[in-house]
């Protein structure tokens, strides 16, 4: 019998989430000129950090009634032109431009190059040290593992159905399908080993954007078993009592440490991102407990770790005897009670992921509430005119604006991927204005970070003589900028986005911060592809 996954109307959005007192982010759109700033107050630390020291005294929610107040969300710059298609094409071309190809091209052939199959996989790179410009590698068990195979089908997924999308050199085209395939099993084969792991919750990351993508492109088998298999390991973590997949087994930073699996049980908000694979491969194989536990994960974590306001903590350590909630935590954002720009991006893409599998209008409106929230918080911070490029965001809406925190790029990139999903979903139910702003934003959220974070571009060099798909030979990448090449003062970076920082929390044992990062460029790419799929391009 077929798994079954509940339809439901998505004609009006829910009023009330079940089983909780979350009420739909409520939006007023306002000119910028009257809207009110955020006060500084003291954190308790004896500094002005600018920005609120508890949940209750967070940027204010409340009017001067004390009445909760109808949240600011400045949206007279997004709205789309008359000619929606023109604008985005014009807008959004670096999304489609040689370089994005180019980029990803070059760091597969070198790095394979050192060794076939990779033990190790590009994770972030720095602009400073003895390896700025360049990918630092990890090993190939971490969780980013899947992102830089995930790059590559998808450039792979362009050449195939949009290769209008692809601008490369016409000269490569006889053979750059052949060779881009060849190159991204190269970088997935070792993914297939990592199937069957149940000591980490990041599946569908390490698994989905390269295995998924494989079988669906190729129709390999061998792909969609390790998917399946892999959803049936994520499974394997869950637990009836709390309700939720076990996110993390242990973690330790300066601050505290975890690593009593019988006493804690950890749960992240990015959890959210990895319940596709569960429903994906519940309906391929008719197991409805993999979509039950999707399901009831989602509805654990909107209870747990969404607030009332639909801002998020980051990590929650529930009791594993009893499912109580015992602490609500960061681990990679600014404070337990501030907003991690990443956290509420994972938020924003899960649960959008998880209302078009599930048609519950439960999820739908948990999307649009996180959603609305990020966006606030982006207006906000263009409001008070301290920043260039607001949209943007900072690593942690909440982080003191003295020094000037880093931003992130990937946690705009993450969250414009479920804006689009918003922007598809609500234009299906006949909702075409919630649809646009969603759009627009997305529109803004790009332009923004092209503008402020898109890399020094790379190009291909064409041979003089054609490179076979036989021969092995690949195309050589050069890096180029305003006319200038390699070795003419142009500084070669790996990386197609600047400015994501993968942890700045003062307490984690690695900081690192304001560098490209693997995850970033893959959310840039399938941002792209989205856009074709949807034919907004």
């Amino acid at each position: 019998m077929p798994a079954m996954i509940q339809q439901v109307s998505t004609t009006e959005p829910a009023t009330e989430i079940p089983g909780s007192e979350k009420q739909p982010y409520i939006v007023a759109e306002v000119p910028i000129s009257q809207a009110e700033s955020v006060p500084s107050v003291d954190d308790g630390s004896g500094t002005d950090s600018g920005v609120s020291s508890s949940p209750s005294s967070a940027p204010s929610l409340t009017g001067e009634n004390g009445n909760k107040k109808t949240n600011i969300l400045s949206l007279d710059k997004l709205s789309p032109d008359t000619g929606l298609g023109l604008g985005l094409n014009v807008e959004l071309a670096e999304l489609f431009a040689e370089n994005v190809a180019a980029k990803i091209w070059k760091v597969a052939v070198r790095e394979l190059e050192k060794e076939n199959p990779p033990t190790s996989y590009p994770e972030y790179v720095t602009t400073s040290g003895p390896l700025a410009n360049t990918y630092t590698m990890t090993e190939a068990d971490f969780w980013t593992c899947g992102f830089f195979p995930g790059s590559l089908y998808a450039l792979l997924e362009r050449a195939m159905k949009y290769p209008s999308a692809l601008p490369i050199p016409t000269a490569l085209r006889p053979n750059f399908i052949t060779q881009l395939a060849a190159l991204s099993r190269d970088w997935a084969e070792p993914l297939h080993a990592m199937a069957k792991r149940t000591d980490t919750h990041d599946m569908s990351f390490i698994i989905q954007p390269a295995l998924r993508m494989d079988w669906e492109l190729t129709g390999n088998a061998r792909s969609l078993e390790s998917v399946l298999t892999a959803a049936t390991s994520l499974a394997s973590r869950f637990s009836e009592k709390v309700g939720a997949i076990r996110s993390w087994d242990d973690t330790e930073n300066a601050r505290y440490t975890f690593d009593n699996m019988e006493e804690d049980f950890l749960v992240i908000i990015d959890s959210m991102c990895n319940l596709d694979l569960l429903y994906y491969a519940g309906a391929h194989t008719g197991e409805q407990r993999l979509i039950d536990i999707a399901t009831t994960h989602a509805h654990t974590v909107l209870k747990a770790i969404v607030r009332d306001d639909w801002s998020t903590y980051h990590l929650i350590d529930f009791d594993s005897k009893t499912g109580a909630i015992k602490q609500q935590l960061t681990n990679q954002g600014y404070r337990d009670w501030s907003t991690w720009s990443r956290g509420q991006a994972w938020a924003i893409l899960g649960f959008a992921q998880t209302y078009t599998w599930t048609h519950d209008p439960v999820f739908l409106t948990a999307a649009i509430s996180l959603a609305d929230y990020f966006l606030t918080r982006l207006s906000q911070v263009a409001i008070s005119g301290k920043y260039i490029h607001p949209y943007v965001p900072l690593w942690d809406f909440d982080a003191p604006a003295a020094p000037t925190p880093p931003r992130d790029s990937s946690a705009g990139m993450i969250a414009a991927n479920g804006l689009l999903i918003l922007h598809q979903t609500l234009l299906g139910a006949g909702r075409a204005d919630d649809a646009v702003r969603f759009l627009a934003a997305v529109r803004r959220i790009v332009a923004d970070t092209l503008e402020l974070s898109l890399a020094t571009k790379s190009a291909f060099v064409v041979p003089i003589a054609h490179p076979t798909a036989e021969s092995g030979t690949y195309p050589t990448v050069i890096e180029v900028d305003d006319g200038r090449k390699e070795g003419e003062g142009v500084v070669v970076f790996d990386a197609i986005l600047k400015n994501a920082t993968a942890n700045n929390n003062e307490f984690s044992y690695k900081i690192y911060s304001d560098h490209g990062l693997v995850y970033a460029d893959y959310y840039f790419l399938e941002l792209g592809n989205k856009l074709l799929r949807m034919g907004l391009l």
